[in-house]
């Protein structure tokens, strides 16, 4: 694709570490979706979402069944704090997972264990200062006062983000079937506890039992990462292959994660923010439907991440891969957003009297801004792939702006609903900036990729030897 943007000129990614060359791939493979790892890598991460927001939504069933309103917005509250907070630099770190991991071959284990390293020390220093600034957030994490208390936090803190790590590995792993086996486990463990912990701690037995469950996850995976997938990326990795340097991998995170931040600000803070702003009553009905809303996001989001995986090892691919997944999400979402949308009172009164009433308008919204999700983050997944991450930075601080600004524009007016409203329109705008740069990328045909990933291995082995003599 021949890119026409001003930024293009400050956007040219680093010489990139040569991707594995796949003899067996035609310009158009015809292969099955089971044997393509573009679709199978996606369609697991797909399965892992589905049963994800699926047991999600009985776990906030039950503890609206168990726990009072003003108990589970509490819970909710600390829960979007936890998330908020780790994910500040572990999704941060996903994105280049993503990209790096494929092609890191025998540097794998150093590569990862830099990555943990770097985000336990940054998600424990940004979780002092929130603990610090306590009485700042309001009543809700008024629960979180006292030593004991806050250095439980931070551990909860520091095991959501290993485990939002782990599953950014085991994309990057090309071994994504794995995911929805942990998040399984997970999301089983914590709807048990949180029965068992109604009657024991009915104040915080929702935030212990989601935190306590993360073990669950990520153990065994731990595990099988450490002892199995590493050893065998190590032992087939092509002694040609160059390693992603330090460089390349900074030039990456730094417009990755400047975009993850804003991106953060969106999915997280925002939770935090209606929940200083409304009663637990409303908060409990929100935190249900952006529960819901955001899981269907998460579909885009992890068919956009087997993308990049896979276009970071076949750049000639990236056209084909990018048609091949827009069809199948529209497939997949389009039908699921109609009857969110359709069904958004019915599916809201199983939680019980008075959140259809609340909740039905924010719903509708968020299921009509739905499929410009996927269009979106389709586009980032191949911005990604050729490290023109700049661009991702650009679109999602447009992003975070519109639907920060028109929440708060519109909360007081129309309540809950005028979040929903606000993600409308700025995914709405987004996604009209971003579809001139998408169409290019579905007319892209491989034999220009091809020519391109050609100049990949000189510069990248120049660039290696530099920094070796340096």
């Amino acid at each position: 694709m021949t890119a026409t943007s001003p930024h293009d000129a400050v956007t040219q990614p680093e010489p990139e570490p040569e991707p594995r060359p796949d003899r067996r791939s035609d310009p158009e493979p015809a292969r099955s979706d089971a044997r393509a790892p573009l679709f199978r890598n996606g369609y697991a991460l797909m399965v892992n979402t589905v049963i994800s927001g699926g047991l999600g939504l009985v776990y906030w069933w039950l503890a609206a069944v168990y726990y009072s309103k003003a108990d589970m917005g509490q819970g909710s509250a600390a829960i979007a704090a936890m998330k908020f907070l780790s994910s500040l630099t572990a999704l941060g770190f996903t994105g280049a997972l993503a990209r790096f991991v494929p092609v890191a071959g025998r540097a794998t284990g150093r590569l990862l264990r830099r990555a943990y390293g770097v985000n336990a020390l940054a998600s424990s220093a940004i979780t002092v200062v929130f603990l610090a600034a306590l009485p700042l957030w309001g009543s809700h994490y008024a629960f979180l006062s006292g030593w004991q208390r806050s250095a439980g936090f931070l551990l909860a803190v520091l095991a959501w983000s290993w485990l939002t790590l782990q599953d950014g590995v085991l994309i990057g792993l090309r071994s994504a079937v794995w995911v929805p086996v942990g998040n399984l486990s997970f999301s089983v463990g914590k709807a048990v506890l949180l029965v068992l912990l109604a009657g024991a701690i009915p104040a915080t037995g929702v935030f212990v039992s989601w935190v306590a469950a993360i073990a669950l996850s990520v153990l065994p995976l731990g595990w099988l990462i450490l002892r199995r997938l590493i050893p065998r990326q190590v032992a087939a990795a092509d002694g040609d292959l160059l390693p992603p340097t330090e460089r390349q991998i900074g030039r990456f995170l730094a417009g990755d994660y400047t975009g993850s931040v804003f991106n953060l600000v969106v999915t997280y803070f925002v939770p935090v923010l209606v929940a200083a702003k409304v009663s637990s009553d409303q908060n409990a009905v929100y935190y249900i439907i952006n529960t819901i809303g955001g899981t269907l996001d998460l579909l885009a989001v992890n068919m956009a991440a087997s993308l990049t995986v896979e276009s970071s090892r076949q750049p000639s691919q990236l056209g084909a891969n990018t048609r091949g997944a827009l069809a199948r999400m529209a497939c997949v979402t389009l039908p699921c957003f109609a009857l969110l949308g359709l069904l958004a009172g019915p599916i809201l009164d199983v939680f019980g009297s008075g959140y259809a009433a609340a909740g039905a308008p924010l719903l509708r919204w968020l299921a009509a801004a739905g499929f410009l999700r996927v269009l979106i983050e389709l586009y980032f997944g191949t911005l990604r792939a050729r490290s023109r991450t700049r661009e991702v930075a650009l679109f999602q601080g447009l992003l975070c702006t519109l639907v920060l600004s028109l929440s708060l524009l519109l909360m007081p007016r129309m309540g809950i609903a005028g979040v929903g409203l606000a993600v409308l329109i700025s995914q709405g705008a987004v996604a009209i900036c971003a579809l001139p740069g998408l169409l290019r990328v579905l007319r892209d045909r491989p034999g220009v990729g091809a020519q391109a990933a050609t100049h990949v291995v000189p510069q990248a082995a120049t660039e290696a030897a530099t920094e070796d003599a340096t």
